[in-house]
């Protein structure tokens, strides 16, 4: 059997959880569906699809996966500190839905919201692959280039089209080259590289999502279907923003949407991607000024 190995560090806190949701971890079966939802759109046919995932009983042709994905080595990086809340910075606009996840209390918090429920940003572990059978080029090759875009681009559980549970692969990073044969599948990415970067996930978090509030959401509200996902009907989102660490040790972010037709139901598409014209250039929007009581 062949056997890949990636060096994996988390950036981002990490809401990636089993049955105790009090208790995150790194889940094989999560990294598992991420696979598979970058192959989906890499490959686009069913049959690859299932010789490399395989299929359920009760499919026409049953058949076991040829990927083994597991996880070793995992060190935990310094506690996470659980952040205050203020109603009215971009900010919560990330973390509140994190915050409550696991509730139904008005006013109350869900079991994840605490040190423990979130792996810590500087956390790292070992990802390995094992292949039990192995693959013609061609489908050996559209996986390695959706495996690398999970690497480069990719996010781990609860918020992650929001950027928490970013990863950093030491052996694969975000690229140009990369960037290109993702854009010849239809998605659009547009990067925010400011020349000073960000010192911290947090700023970061803080710039893409005034962006996110005070720019996108003012014309697409989370009430109705679009490409940023809604709660009604149950939909998530095509866009998805998430920090990149730089080879100076500093953050850029950047954002990417998947083509609508692959990842949308028909409610929620637009005519032109919403990242299309896009320049993430110049300062953050800001919020709104408050209006006066009186």
């Amino acid at each position: 059997m062949k056997r890949e190995t990636f060096d994996i560090e988390i950036i981002t806190p990490c809401f990636c959880a089993g049955a105790n949701q009090a208790k995150a971890e790194i889940r094989p079966a999560s990294i598992r569906g991420q696979l598979r939802w970058w192959f989906r759109l890499v490959s686009r046919d069913p049959r690859e699809e299932s010789e490399i995932f395989g299929t359920v009983a009760g499919d026409d042709d049953c058949s076991s996966s040829s990927l083994c994905v597991r996880v070793a080595d995992f060190k935990s990086g310094p506690a996470w500190v659980v952040p205050a809340i203020k109603q009215n910075t971009p900010e919560n606009y990330v973390w509140h839905f994190a915050s409550v996840s696991g509730t139904t209390v008005r006013g109350a918090k869900g079991p994840r919201w605490v040190s423990q429920g979130a792996l810590a940003p500087g956390s790292t572990f070992r990802l390995e692959l094992i292949w039990r059978r192995g693959l013609p080029p061609e489908m050996k090759s559209k996986f390695d280039l959706a495996l690398n875009s999970f690497l480069a681009l990719g996010t781990l559980g609860l918020r992650s089209t929001r950027g928490l549970g970013a990863l950093h692969c030491k052996e694969v990073n975000h690229s140009e080259s990369l960037d290109s044969a993702l854009t010849k599948l239809g998605f659009v990415i547009r990067i925010r590289d400011k020349a000073e970067g960000f010192l911290s996930y947090e700023s970061a978090l803080r710039d893409y999502a005034s962006w996110l509030r005070y720019d996108f959401r003012k014309q697409f509200k989370a009430n109705r279907p679009s490409p940023l996902g809604s709660s009604t009907p149950r939909q998530t989102s095509a866009v998805r923003f998430r920090p990149l660490k730089r080879s100076d040790g500093k953050l850029s972010w950047l954002a990417y949407e998947a083509p609508h037709s692959k990842v949308l139901g028909p409610q929620s598409r637009t005519s032109e991607p919403l990242l299309r014209n896009k320049d993430f250039t110049g300062a953050a929007p800001a919020a709104p000024p408050s209006r006066p009581r009186y």
